[in-house]
């Protein structure tokens, strides 16, 4: 029943793409972006999806949700599922119908809602297709196809201008928490007064640390009271101690501080 579903779904895609045709936003008016990566907003317990300029000039984030969000960081981690995601399961339905990905463009915000097309390709026939920014992003970085804004909606979103390219975000995971590197860019977005601390994009279900009440969005700012700057000094501070050594962790959460004690296990 399944197979034969998707059969129809194929045969309707190819169907409409043999009857219709659009022409793509000229090029003068996008700005082609990359994606940096998926964070947390500490401020709203929300991930986000940040995009940058190439050249490291000008930066917005997308609130999107959390199984896209997932979708965005599994193809950025170069990740694969055993069974097909659905961004996945678009490309291979298009790639079946021999339909190329040309490229995706964040076209507009209305309501705070922003909105996204596909540009499709096949033969000498061209589509527009509407699509969500969080689903649209999954599949470029599938299949390796540019991502652009346009100037028009650079004009209205909240950006941050960078002095300076921004470093990549670093993320591992330890005593039962994904962490990430806390830089300029993520704390100008969230509102925080500096970038020093941890952003913490993820808890593990039944670890320790859920047990204790951390949550996705605190940042930690210090380890048994010595300040901590950013990921790479979280690690350091916490290798000094011994293993079955109760910790005493201070998180910001929602502008307020909290401390969180942890049972330091093995950092793998």
């Amino acid at each position: 029943m399944k197979r034969s579903r998707l059969c129809s779904l194929a045969l309707f895609l190819s169907a409409w793409l043999s009857l219709s045709s659009s022409v793509g936003q000229p090029l003068d008016d996008l700005v082609e972006m990359k994606v940096k990566g998926v964070a947390m907003d500490p401020q709203g317990n929300t991930p986000v999806v940040i995009l940058e300029e190439p050249q490291g000039r000008l930066a917005f984030p997308i609130w999107i949700g959390l199984p896209e969000a997932r979708a965005i960081a599994l193809e950025m981690e170069g990740v694969s599922t055993p069974r097909p995601l659905t961004h996945v399961l678009l490309h291979n339905i298009l790639t079946d119908l021999n339909v190329k990905i040309a490229r995706i463009t964040i076209t507009d915000i209305q309501d705070n809602t922003f909105y996204a097309t596909l540009l499709l390709q096949q033969g000498n026939k061209t589509l527009t297709i509407d699509a969500r920014p969080s689903d649209a992003i999954a599949l470029a970085l599938h299949v390796k196809a540019p991502v652009f804004v346009t100037k028009k909606l650079l004009k209205v979103v909240r950006t941050v201008a960078l002095q300076e390219p921004a470093a990549p975000s670093f993320v591992t995971k330890t005593l039962g928490m994904h962490i990430q590197s806390l830089d300029a860019t993520l704390a100008n977005f969230f509102h925080l007064a500096n970038a020093d601390g941890v952003l913490i994009s993820a808890v593990e279900a039944g670890s320790q640390a859920e047990q204790r009440g951390v949550r996705r969005g605190d940042v930690i700012t210090s380890v048994d009271e010595k300040p901590i700057k950013d990921i790479q000094d979280f690690l350091a501070t916490c290798k000094e101690k011994k293993v079955g050594q109760e910790i005493l962790i201070q998180v910001i959460r929602d502008r307020n501080p909290i401390i969180v004690r942890l049972l330091l296990s093995s950092l793998d």
